[in-house]
């Protein structure tokens, strides 16, 4: 397998109008927008060889600028914006291919922050950068001329949003679009219309490990897979894709491994609103940015106080809820979320008398059998898990067609649960152990949850008290299952129940007053109306 350097090397004595434009060229071209160019102010074109910023122990570079094909091409119109405050990160060149083609190109993501917030906010708004592709394009495209508009990674959606976004004119000068392993346009940003004007004209590069290409990817009939000499996410540089007789070198299918993250990563975005991704974004990035953080090298050299203040940062902002989607996406898949929005999630949203009813059961058989009922319910919970992810690595494994290779992290998720169920089986230390991880995590979450409610409810009522004291309690619980020996878990046990009793039993009380007033409320305005109807009569 051959690199685009190797390419270089091969066509470096055929111009454009020896062997005309192929799909390599654009390999090459969009990785030349990642490099600057210098122009000078009275000056509008220059070759590319003597304009070219690099270093000059850039391999590919030296190919390029050495080569007639590559390194004799007129360069104009580059522009480059850097806007900290206004999140911009943007740029774009424009090749001279032959007397009427060009070559527009649009730089993928560098390495600042900003660069990286900018990608993550395409999927809530309509960005700088993709605004300034669509007026770059209407402003340097010149009648009488075809141009090619191509991009990798931001860069390939760049070139997906500016041409869907094109004049009709303009648009009809464009001959082809590539997208290299760059994401589509988010559906609730973007008209998905304007992909129907396109498509036909667009072709799609992916790795055969993808993942940025397969975020808000559209149905474009002309999508191909390169192989790569790299594995994992590094497959997503130009670089490492294979080229074969001067042309991509196309292979069959994704590796297994991105197929799995692909899914994740799709349930993940469908399960939370624009709203939430911009709170998440914002947060995050506020929190790198926050410790002085400019490149993403720096976001993440900031070690553990950074890990610290970014959770600290989370979950004081509320988007950790946002952020634990993740695993439980990696775990469950769309599972509990279709129960979350089915029927047994409306009529237990609708009421808490059930929510009552279960924390009362609960607490009553850990009042009545407290030295057997903690390691009971553990050993349900896990067990269910179990089974569940057994059926589910089932499932998955039958519409793969048994293909355990594409599920391969399913099974190894499967594997790590059962071995951990295992082990607490045969030994009574573990269940205490993974029980006490379990209930205390469980604890302290109720305890936050709790604490939120206070902090947002301004009527200083019932429900106020409730949760306020349910806030002190479940922490101090939390703490103590946590760090105490397994000779206290007896006292432990007797102590939740009854505190889950309590707030079982509040909880039904509360769902009966509720009840009773929206009963009333009821009562009221209809025996309102049929009085206005009697006086009316």
């Amino acid at each position: 397998m051959n690199s685009i350097t190797d390419y270089v090397y091969w066509y470096a004595d055929f111009s454009f109008y020896d062997k005309p434009f192929n799909e390599v060229d654009n390999f090459v071209l969009s990785n030349l927008a990642y490099y600057s160019y210098e122009l000078k102010k009275d000056v509008k074109v220059a070759s590319l060889r003597r304009c070219v910023k690099g270093s000059s122990n850039d391999a590919f570079l030296n190919a390029v600028k050495r080569s007639v094909r590559f390194g004799s091409l007129q360069v104009s119109d580059y522009v480059e914006v850097f806007d900290r405050k206004k999140v911009t990160q943007f740029a774009a060149v424009k090749f001279r291919l032959t007397d009427k083609q060009y070559y527009v190109a649009f730089r993928g993501t560098d390495n600042s922050l900003v660069g990286w917030r900018e990608d993550f906010m395409i999927s809530y708004k309509h960005t700088a950068a993709q605004l300034r592709a669509v007026e770059y394009l209407e402003d340097v495209m010149e009648d009488g001329c075809t141009y090619i508009v191509g991009g990798h990674s931001k860069g390939g959606n760049l070139a997906l949003y500016g041409c869907c976004y094109l004049s009709d004119g303009r648009l009809s000068q464009v001959s082809h679009i590539y997208n290299n392993d760059g994401p589509g346009l988010c559906p609730e940003v973007s008209d998905l219309n304007l992909i129907e004007k396109i498509k036909d004209r667009t072709t799609v590069f992916l790795p055969q490990f993808c993942i940025f290409g397969k975020i808000f990817a559209h149905d474009i009939p002309d999508t191909r897979i390169v192989s790569s000499f790299e594995k994992g996410i590094n497959q997503h540089d130009v670089h490492t894709w294979g080229v074969e007789r001067g042309k991509p070198d196309v292979v069959g299918k994704f590796t297994p491994d991105s197929k799995w993250i692909n899914e994740v990563v799709a349930y993940w975005i469908k399960d939370i609103s624009p709203e939430e991704r911009e709170k998440f974004v914002g947060n995050l990035f506020d929190s790198f940015e926050g410790r002085g953080a400019k490149t993403r090298e720096e976001a993440m050299a900031d070690g553990l106080d950074g890990v610290e203040d970014l959770l600290k940062n989370m979950v004081e902002s509320d988007t950790v809820k946002t952020a634990a989607k993740i695993p439980e996406k990696a775990l469950f898949g769309d599972f509990l979320e279709r129960l979350r929005t089915g029927k047994l999630s409306k009529l237990i949203n609708a009421n808490q008398l059930v929510e009552g009813i279960i924390l009362a059961v609960i607490g009553a058989l850990m009042l009545i059998f407290p030295n057997n009922s903690f390691i009971l319910i553990i050993i349900i919970l896990l067990g269910a898990i179990v089974a569940f992810q057994f059926f589910y690595t089932l499932r998955k494994l039958y519409d793969s067609k048994w293909n355990f290779e594409q599920e391969r992290a399913r099974v190894y998720i499967f594997v790590a649960i059962a071995t951990v169920f295992c082990i607490i089986l045969v030994k009574e230390q573990a269940v205490f152990i993974i029980g006490s991880l379990i209930a205390g995590c469980w604890l302290l979450v109720t305890a936050y949850r709790s604490f939120i409610a206070v902090k947002t409810r301004e009527e200083r009522d019932f429900t106020f008290y409730k949760k306020l004291v349910k806030t002190i309690l479940y922490l101090i619980a939390g703490v103590f299952i946590l760090v105490a020996p397994i000779d206290m878990l007896r006292w432990f046990v007797l102590g939740l129940g009854a505190l889950m009793v309590l707030d079982g039993a509040s909880s039904i009380v509360y769902s009966f007053i509720q009840a009773n007033e929206k009963y009333s409320e009821k009562y009221a305005n209809l025996k309102e109306k049929v009085t206005h109807h009697k006086k009316k009569g």
